[in-house]
């Protein structure tokens, strides 16, 4: 298995690059709260409002999952939590990867006046940027904002004309006043920021208007250059690691360009890349091998909805007039170069942990499809281990080594949304060995100078701040888990600290 020459990697690694620190974070999710904080109907979007393993909705899914209650608090509109979990993240973490909501409801319990985080979903940022208390005693945590833009995926247009532009300046306030507090993480000076989901950012927000996504961008890169920051590192997340579905191939296949991911969606062709030709008749494999020797190619296009082996594949070229789009197949995803579209410093991940196209009739991953309820049991979702998971996410980084921008490593920290009915396979909670083994792999690829994972920055060496992102800090409903609760303790904080240590 993948786990198994992880001691001679390590010492591998060791061996080609200079000892180094590997920035260790973890995705914040701030969707705890309820009508006890405030203001919040039942109807708001908060995390407890999830569903039984039944199917019946509850406002309080926890006593089905007992494991999972947090035990530095329940509620992260409750400054007492905010600092509970500072404290403790601080004796692991570099930094939160908190994630920021435009929308939702007011808790009426943050110590700001900023409208912009007044939202229940934005109240963990809020007590950190504005309370006393928080950072009491602290010395090593960080954080940085990514724009979560999920629940913003029917908002069309939203950053489009006169009240595009008064909606994304409010926000960019918002956002450079943040970049300001000492604890923001900065590499280099630069503040670091992150759209988590491209797709919707330019597809959605922008209304297919790639030019405008790089205007906003630029626009909030002068918004801090001109409050007096250094021009900000600004990723793109949600990156899927970019193997094919099914069965995982015998060997990495990186791609020098990187891929963004831009689904479902008609993209206009962004200064003529567009398709070479189409290929029937290849294996996923053989595509990505032309890809690789095709002179100007710059990202291809696998048709997952053909049954066989054999796919269609499309090579995308600089020179061409045409259009990323495709009415006839639903479910093409399209692997546009990271930085053709727009312009990131940076891609990451989310939560990918499985290698499966969960609503398509035709996956090739016959050992997870359809393992949710109802279809495998009569009372929930069948479980599989979760080195699968972790094997999976060890490979699946591979492919981003030669990425033309840096790549976000990834690790997950478990991933089981059976208490949101999710049609997603399920995975155990990793044991104190699994742990261990998948951060002692992540921290090998981190260091090993052949591999561009962290963040852009000029006054290394190699030109990167070694980094990894743990999905997640606090994502109770999905299972990604780093925080302690009452089936875990306190084990996966400690064995961060006993791989990772101070950070070094």
């Amino acid at each position: 298995m993948f786990l198994s020459v992880l001691s001679t990697l390590l010492v591998l690694a060791d061996a080609q690059s200079p000892k180094r620190n590997v920035l260790v974070g973890a995705h914040y999710f701030s969707g705890w709260h309820h009508v006890t904080c405030g203001k919040p109907t039942k109807t708001c979007y908060s995390h407890f409002h999830g569903y039984t393993p039944t199917g019946a909705p509850t406002a309080n899914w926890f006593p089905n999952y007992p494991d999972r209650i947090p035990l530095l608090g329940n509620l992260t509109c409750k400054e007492e939590t905010i600092i509970n979990e500072v404290a403790t993240a601080d004796t692991a973490l570099d930094f939160f990867d908190m994630l920021y909501y435009d929308g939702g409801a007011n808790c009426g319990s943050s110590p700001t006046s900023d409208p912009g985080l007044g939202w229940c979903l934005n109240s963990a940022l809020a007590f950190m940027l504005n309370s006393t208390k928080v950072w009491t005693n602290t010395s090593r945590l960080h954080f940085f904002i990514s724009y979560s833009n999920d629940i913003d995926a029917r908002t069309k247009g939203a950053f489009v004309g006169t009240a595009g532009d008064i909606k994304w300046k409010k926000l960019i306030h918002t956002w450079v006043t943040s970049m300001h507090h000492p604890r923001y993480l900065k590499i280099n000076n630069r503040p670091v920021f992150k759209i988590l989901i491209p797709d919707i950012f330019a597809n959605i927000e922008c209304a297919n208007n790639a030019t405008l996504a790089k205007q906003r961008l630029q626009e909030l890169r002068t918004a801090a250059i001109n409050s007096g920051l250094e021009n900000p590192i600004i990723g793109g997340g949600w990156q899927n690691p970019s193997i094919p579905a099914g069965q995982m191939p015998p060997s990495p296949i990186p791609h020098p360009n990187g891929y963004m991911i831009y689904k479902n969606t008609t993209l206009l062709c962004p200064e003529g890349n567009c398709y070479i030709s189409n290929i029937t008749n290849i294996s996923t494999i053989e595509c990505q091998t032309l890809c690789n020797n095709t002179v100007n190619c710059k990202a291809i296009l696998t048709d997952t909805s053909m049954q066989s082996e054999s796919k269609k594949c499309s090579l995308m070229n600089i020179k061409a007039p045409g259009s990323y789009s495709n009415k006839q197949d639903v479910h093409v995803k399209y692997n546009v170069p990271a930085s053709d579209l727009v312009q990131y410093d940076f891609t990451g991940s989310y939560n990918s942990a499985h290698p499966i196209c969960p609503k398509s009739p035709h996956d090739k991953c016959p050992r997870y499809k359809n393992s949710w309820f109802p279809n495998t049991t009569s009372t929930g979702a069948k479980i599989f281990p979760y080195q699968e998971c972790g094997d999976y996410q060890g490979f699946a980084r591979t492919n981003h080594s030669h990425d033309r921008v840096p790549y976000l490593a990834n690790i997950i920290a478990g991933f089981d949304p059976r208490p949101w009915e999710e049609h997603a396979p399920s995975f155990y909670r990793p044991t104190r060995t699994e742990w261990k083994d998948v951060l002692i792999q992540v921290k090998t690829q981190c260091l090993n100078d052949t591999n561009q994972f962290g963040f852009p920055d000029a006054s290394e060496p190699s030109g990167i701040q070694p980094a990894v992102n743990i999905y997640a800090w606090n994502e109770f409903g999905e299972g990604g888990i780093m925080a302690p609760t009452r089936g875990d303790g306190y084990m996966k904080v400690e064995v961060l600290q006993e791989v990772f240590g101070n950070g070094t």
